[in-house]
């Protein structure tokens, strides 16, 4: 398997559905132009947050201050060690995660850039709420 294959196998289940959406047959423009490219982006960061699983790893990681390995972070969900690890390469696929080899372990850790980037996304949607809201009354 080529490394395209191996990211595609990897890739996370929205993007195909945006992408076939925004060239469905009455749309003439590409969704790549329409801005959708942005958007798809932070969708995929939302899609690898609405896992259980996911979110749980990420706030493991966040109490514990990040640089858990894979064993411990079994020890602390219900999971199997390849549940695990199948959900942490999502978790580095969406850069919302990284790792560090030190000796025979990976150590996992959050990358605040991402979370920010959701946190700013979301946050210029409801300001833009809040505005229609204002110019409605």
């Amino acid at each position: 398997m080529n490394t395209q294959q191996q990211q595609r196998s990897l890739h996370l289940s929205l993007m195909p559905s945006v992408a076939e959406t925004a060239s469905a047959p009455s749309e003439n423009t590409d969704w790549r132009e329409a801005g959708l490219e942005e958007d798809a982006g932070l969708v995929l960061l939302l899609e690898a947050l609405a896992s259980p699983v996911r979110f749980r790893l990420l706030r493991l990681l966040a109490q514990e201050g990040g640089n858990l390995c894979v064993r411990e972070l079994v020890e602390r969900i219900p999971r199997s060690q390849p549940v695990v690890s199948h959900h942490l390469r999502l978790l580095l696929f969406a850069r919302l995660i990284g790792v560090k080899r030190l000796g025979t372990h990976n150590y996992y850790y959050i990358l605040p850039d991402k979370l920010k980037e959701i946190r700013e996304a979301l946050s210029s949607v409801e300001h833009l709420l809040q505005q229609r809201r204002e110019d409605q009354r």
